[in-house]
């Protein structure tokens, strides 16, 4: 349970999560598409979509992803490889121990 809390708290501050995936929907109300520059990754998927973009998944239920990927398109395994991607691509300098504590919020969702 601390673990959950203390990811909740990462989740609106410092892991800046809660930027795109709005509480209580875990998505962004309004426009909810990003440009595969703005979320670090290859347009492979986006290129699919007619405006090109990515849509800012919905983060409740996350759990039903685990048999099919990750991230916005499913290419990320497993949880901890999305939050690895995220730490990099906004340098947000997570421990491994906070990681594991956002992981437990979001599977709480």
């Amino acid at each position: 349970m601390w673990r959950a809390a203390r990811g909740k708290a990462l989740f609106g501050g410092r892991a800046r999560c809660s930027e795109c995936h709005v509480p209580p929907l875990f998505t962004e109300p309004g426009w909810n598409l990003h440009t595969p520059q703005e979320i670090g990754i290859d347009d492979f998927q986006a290129n699919r979509a007619p405006d090109a973009r990515y849509r800012t998944t919905p983060l409740k239920g996350l759990w039903t992803h685990a048999r099919r990927g990750f991230y916005h398109d499913g290419r990320f395994a497993t949880l901890g490889e999305v939050m690895d991607h995220y730490d990099a691509h906004f340098s947000l300098g997570l421990s491994s121990a906070q990681k594991r504590d956002l992981a437990e919020y979001l599977k709480s969702l």
